[in-house]
């Protein structure tokens, strides 16, 4: 049954009216975006992160089930195949990480006050040492001492008011405790549900994008898309085979050095390679730190003290060195090719706006940003939209780093590259 609809009959949009609209509707949706509280966008980009890093494993499902005619219950079934092997990795990695992190950190727990004790002492002959100016003496730790009693006193002074503000003091995070369980909970159950339906219609989602657009920058979606895919491919996917592998490394080089609990440190480590240029720095703290209060369980004479940090603070460098001279180049490539000051400044703008989210996705979105920016200069100035250049600047790597790049390119030259045949075409005409 047909039915008759009422015809249009407004006139066609000036150019200026198209440019007032669509400037409004854009600072519309800008102020809808900020009215939107952060704990939903963190639950959208984590989706959408997952959902991202999962695909190819999804894909690799689908094809193997060609044999199922219906693509949207083959789609489906391979995003429950990729849940079920997720959901067995992860068992399997708490089944075998969990138990010994568990009484590493009981371990560590209890010899704490030891250490403590022992950090304090060290302290305490290094403050207690008088200091003269002039006629004037002074000893560090006693002041630090009589400055903390005078705070005791008082704060002693009232008990009752003191256990009444401690009683108060408990109840609103004791409550905060529990809306945070609740939020959390919510939140994952939003997550997963979006995660399924990313990893299902993703592609989808890919050619809806591209169909929006005009006809005349369907190819430019096409080549934005791509040139998208390299970076975040190979920085998310890169990052987490880094991050395993730093693992497995820091751990065999703390089992190697006597460190306490090696499989601890080797998790920090793997948790802040996320963290670019800053998280190895970062991981060497708390190795340092066991460093100068234990001795070494495995290197005999090598006690706890300045020397055995030296030597842990040496291994970490090599560490982060060879990975940077041998694993970066091949896991990441030079899809981000960003400077450190860059990165750092991305890292403390992201943990502003993001938190710990935006800190691990501070380099790729800049990276991205700089992509629309080159699109936009291109277009802006008539340019021809050339691949994006990442040339390895020297200076921006390390000592160790140049020295191992000379003696190996001594050793192993790169053969130069063949002349191009120079010679003149053959005339027209003229036999081949």
């Amino acid at each position: 049954m047909s039915v008759n609809l009422p015809p249009v009959t407004s006139p066609p949009w000036s150019d200026t009216a198209k440019r007032l609209i669509a400037l409004t509707v854009l600072t519309l949706l800008f102020l809808f975006a900020r009215q939107v509280d952060a704990a939903a966008w963190h639950a959208i980009v984590i989706s959408i992160v997952l959902a991202y890093l999962l695909s190819p494993v999804v894909t690799f499902f689908e094809r193997r089930l060609r044999r199922i005619p219906n693509r949207e219950a083959r789609r489906s079934l391979s995003v429950v195949l990729t849940w079920l092997m997720v959901l067995s990795l992860f068992g399997l990695m708490i089944w075998l990480v969990v138990p010994a992190t568990v009484k590493q950190g009981r371990e560590f727990a209890a010899d704490l006050p030891n250490l403590l004790e022992d950090a304090q002492n060290d302290l305490k002959s290094v403050l207690g040492r008088p200091i003269s100016i002039g006629n004037f003496t002074l000893v560090p730790w006693d002041e630090l001492e009589s400055l903390f009693a005078r705070e005791d006193d008082e704060q002693q002074r009232d008990v009752g008011s003191a256990l009444q503000n401690a009683v108060l003091s408990l109840a609103d995070p004791a409550l905060g405790v529990v809306g945070s369980a609740v939020s959390f909970l919510v939140t994952t159950v939003f997550v997963l549900i979006m995660l399924f339906y990313l990893m299902r219609d993703g592609p989808m989602f890919g050619a809806g994008l591209i169909g929006a657009v005009p006809e005349s920058y369907q190819g430019d979606v096409r080549r934005l898309l791509h040139e998208l895919g390299l970076i975040w491919s190979a920085y998310l996917r890169g990052q987490v085979v880094l991050s395993l592998i730093m693992t497995v490394v820091v751990y065999l080089v703390s089992l190697l050095l006597g460190l306490p609990q090696p499989l601890l440190l080797g998790l920090v480590a793997g948790f802040l390679e996320f963290i670019p240029n800053l998280g190895p720095a970062l991981a060497q703290i708390p190795a340092l730190l066991f460093a100068l209060t234990t001795d070494s369980a495995t290197i005999p004479g090598l006690d706890a003290g300045i020397v055995y940090a030296v030597v842990v603070s040496g291994a970490y460098i090599l560490v982060q060195n060879l990975e940077a001279v041998f694993l970066v180049p091949r896991v990441l490539g030079s899809s981000l090719d960003l400077h450190p000051f860059v990165v750092l400044v991305a890292i403390l703008v992201g943990a502003s706006l993001a938190g710990v989210l935006g800190v691990v996705l501070a380099a790729p979105t800049v990276a991205t940003i700089r992509l629309f920016m080159r699109y936009l200069r291109v277009k802006l100035l008539d340019e021809e939209y050339m691949p994006g250049a990442h040339p390895a600047a020297a200076g921006q790597h390390s000592l160790v780093y140049r020295l191992m790049h000379y003696f190996i390119s001594r050793r192993y030259p790169v053969l130069p590259a063949e002349p191009l045949d120079e010679s003149p075409p053959a005339p027209h005409g003229s036999a081949r």
